[in-house]
Parts: structure tokens; sequence; C-alpha cells
């Protein structure tokens, strides 16, 4: 099913609202272009560009990838519009969501790194172990540059259960008398 280029918007206003966190790039294509087929992949790189043009939506970087969120703008659009968008396709993005975050929450013991904008452009690198849906280690670095902040990212991945043991010695080895 394809839409017109009104409703190509909002659908994807509507994907970003729905999906409650930023919507990375991947995803974005992967739900409208291959997976769904809603639209054109030129088409809706057109629309994406048009909506950031006109401020309904930002990009943020999250979770190792450029994302897109709502504005202010977009948020009002969605609540005005939300009903333009065909039943059929609101019902294909909610199930394509709800796979999606029930991936993301399946595995309760995970470990997370991700590269985010901590001010004008620093980066930092906010990393974390999960164990049983729990997080025992939580960990932020600011890097400075993005591309440090992405080495210790993917350093913490490759190496989590390393760093976490360093740091639980070192925090709780008995004091050998020196200051």
């Amino acid at each position: 099913m394809y839409l017109e280029k009104e409703e190509m918007k909002f659908a994807v206003v509507y994907a970003i609202k729905q999906y409650k966190a930023p919507m990375g790039t991947t995803l974005t294509y992967e739900l409208f272009t291959w997976e769904k087929n809603i639209m054109e992949y030129f088409e809706l790189s057109e629309v994406i560009s048009e909506l950031l043009e006109d401020g309904y939506i930002y990009k943020k970087f999250y979770r190792n990838e450029e994302s897109f969120c709502l504005t202010e703008r977009g948020e009002s659009a969605y609540i005005y519009f939300k009903e333009r968008i065909p039943y059929s396709i609101r019902t294909r993005i909610n199930e394509a969501i709800g796979r999606v975050k029930y991936d993301e929450l399946i595995d309760p013991n995970a470990v997370r790194a991700e590269v985010v904008l901590a001010s004008e452009e620093q980066y930092m690198a906010k990393c974390s172990i999960i164990d049983n849906k729990v997080p025992v280690l939580e960990l932020s670095i600011n890097m400075g540059k993005k591309v440090q902040a992405e080495r210790v990212a993917d350093y913490f991945k490759k190496n989590s259960q390393r760093i976490y043991d360093e740091i639980l010695k070192l925090c709780t080895q008995e004091n050998d008398g020196r200051k």
C-alpha cells in the first residue's frame, strides 16, 4: 500500500511517537520500505528531509546510530493528524514497533554501550551491564570527540566482564596502608 505525500509524513511522525524512544535510521527505513513496504526508499528519504527542514523531527545520536525524535511541532502534528493515517498502516506500524520493543526487552542480561551528545561537540560513552533486568554497572565517560566515545563504547561491549571485575576489585580491596 502506498500513501499520499502528506500521509507519508504523518506516518513517519506517528511511528516515531509510537516508538517512544529515538528511532534509529535503520529501523525507520526497515519499517517503512523493506519490511512493511509502505513507501519507496527515496520517497521516505524525501519525507524525512522535509520533516527535518520543517521542524517536525530532529536528529539525535542514540544507541550508536543517528536517530529521529519529535519536536514540539511534531508532537502537535501527531495529536491533530494521527487519524489521517489509514488504520491498516497504523496497525502495521504498531505491530512492527511492538516486535522491535519486545526483542529489545527480551534479553534480561545485556551489555549496552551508546554514544550520546554531552554538550556542543562533546560526546560521552554511556555504558551499562544489566543482570536479570537490573543494572549492576553504569558508567558514563565524557570523551570529547565522537570517534573517541565510539571507541570506548566498542571496547566496553567487548570487555565488559573484565572492566566490571577490575572495578569491583578496586572498590572492594582492603586498604593496604597506602594513602
